[in-house]
């Protein structure tokens, strides 16, 4: 019968491009096939404070927190819209530590950067004290066919079922020079997926089965040679499809739609069903949260170390197609339209959205790309939308548009205790937009006050100007494509 719908499907396909089909709704089919040439997300992973993201043309996006380099950007400026990867292609997933990442391509090997892979560099022009070093590849790792990141030792799982800890150390003579150390986990063969909870790597096998090996000698505080392996000690026999886990806790996916719950620090003999847990397909953690998609949709979560917590729906996400979880406290989700959710109890890992504050989930931003003058312009600061805006610092396009940035002072103002505030000005072709930074802020076209609703909000380490009111006002030609990320600013060819 599928054979048979295909068939039909085919030979009718000029006639669907020729009418507005139900399938397609109100939506043309030149439209819908331009939507679905762009890139989808294929893997998500968030860190303690930042997020990235594999998208289907193998290309990678990170943002959020950057202080160890995490977002890959080469710097520690944190990044508010997400930035593109450079160096990475053909990427199937994504992982995150608390302040570190991971890309695993096609090919099996895995790329890192972030916290112990990416050094502070000195001596750098432009970014004397934020220049981080880029992407190392993990030569020890090959193979590969997913990851696990963990504090307690990171795992490879590899394309035979096999798999790998590994972890960076540092010289003791030499605090700066990192190695990383990689040995086999002894006994793990057929594996489909491993997590690491504890002192314990918890394998999930092909089979449905759950086994769990000691990773980590407490007494000597290091990890196991491989000579010091004991036996893989079996812990569910079948039936299980899915396994995350956070820190000591352990949850167990069973095929019937439960979720069981294990901690590896208990006399605890035997995983417990969770009460109230049914038709779930997928199950992802963050910092104590468990995230659940569930059959119909809808995603849930259970903040357990809370004892009078009981799981809930997150509002505002519905056809849900794939969860993605964090170290921290958001969650991740991609729906049926191929977009990136993000939502929690803390800023969402710098979403890009100035809705993150009012509990509802927000989607992550698509990455900016700049034209000015119809030359490729970047830098190494922050852009940022607010409240459907597009802000950026100033030291980003204006030098590249020809405008001349001063920082000034005002006089002192009355209505707010005679207190001194910056103005920022931005000239250009005989014309000046000046900002007076107090609250609400003060926009003045050639020295008139004018009724603009304007800020200069405080993010990333930097002032941010209100890019499309100050380029409006002084004749610079600006448009914004919120769906691809494109910026265009000034004359074009």
């Amino acid at each position: 019968m599928k054979k048979f719908n295909r068939r039909v499907a085919y030979m009718l396909v000029t006639i669907l491009l020729a009418v507005n089909c139900t399938v397609l709704g109100s939506v043309g089919a030149a439209e819908a096939v331009k939507s679905d040439s762009r890139p989808t997300p294929v893997s998500v992973a968030g860190g303690s404070g930042h997020g990235v993201a594999a998208w289907s043309d193998g290309s990678v996006t990170a943002w959020g927190y950057n202080k160890s380099g995490q977002v890959g950007d080469g710097t520690s400026i944190h990044q508010l819209v997400p930035k593109q990867v450079a160096g990475l292609t053909d990427i199937v997933q994504v992982a995150a530590g608390d302040n570190s990442s991971f890309a695993l391509d096609k090919n099996g090997d895995v790329w890192a950067w972030g916290d112990y892979y990416s050094p502070y560099i000195n001596g750098d022009p432009l970014l004397p004290f934020q220049k981080r070093g880029g992407l190392i590849k993990l030569e020890g790792l090959k193979d590969v066919a997913g990851l696990a990141i963990s504090n307690h030792g990171s795992v490879a799982l590899h394309k035979d079922g096999s798999a790998t800890i590994w972890n960076p150390t540092f010289d003791p003579n030499d605090h700066l020079k990192m190695t990383v150390k990689y040995f086999p986990i002894k006994g793990v063969t057929n594996a489909k997926t491993i997590v690491v909870a504890g002192h314990e790597a918890l394998i999930l096998g092909k089979d449905g089965s759950v086994d769990m090996l000691t990773v980590y000698n407490s007494f000597y505080d290091r990890f196991r040679l491989e000579r010091e392996f004991r036996e893989v000690k079996p812990l569910v026999a079948s039936s299980i499809t899915g396994i995350a886990a956070h820190w000591y806790d352990v949850f167990l996916l069973h095929e019937n739609g439960t979720v069981l719950r294990w901690n590896v620090n208990t006399k605890q003999q035997a995983p417990a069903v969770v009460k109230g847990l049914n038709d779930i397909q997928e199950i992802r953690t963050g910092s104590n949260r468990l995230f659940m998609l569930k059959n119909d949709g809808t995603v849930w979560q259970w903040n357990y170390n809370d004892p009078k917590a009981k799981p809930f729906r997150v509002k505002g996400l519905a056809g849900i197609t794939a969860l993605w979880g964090s170290k921290g406290y958001t969650g991740y989700a991609t729906n049926q339209d191929g977009k990136v959710l993000a939502w929690g109890e803390e800023k969402y890992q710098g979403s890009g959205s100035a809705n993150e504050n009012d509990g509802n989930p927000v989607m992550v931003q698509p990455p900016l790309s700049w034209t000015v003058n119809g030359q490729t312009v970047s830098f190494y600061g922050s852009s940022a939308v607010v409240k459907g805006k597009l802000y950026v610092p100033y030291t980003s396009v204006f030098e590249a548009l020809g405008i001349r940035v001063k920082r000034g002072q005002s006089n002192p103002d009355p209505k707010h205790g005679n207190h001194r505030f910056p103005v920022w000005s931005f000239s250009y072709g005989g014309n000046t937009v000046s900002i007076k930074s107090s609250d609400p802020a003060v926009v003045l076209v050639n020295g008139k006050v004018t009724r603009e609703d304007a800020s200069v909000p405080f993010l990333a380490n930097s002032s941010m100007f209100p890019l499309e009111l100050i380029t409006s006002k002084l004749g610079i030609p600006m448009s914004w494509n919120k769906t691809t990320g494109e910026v265009i600013l000034g004359k074009t060819p």
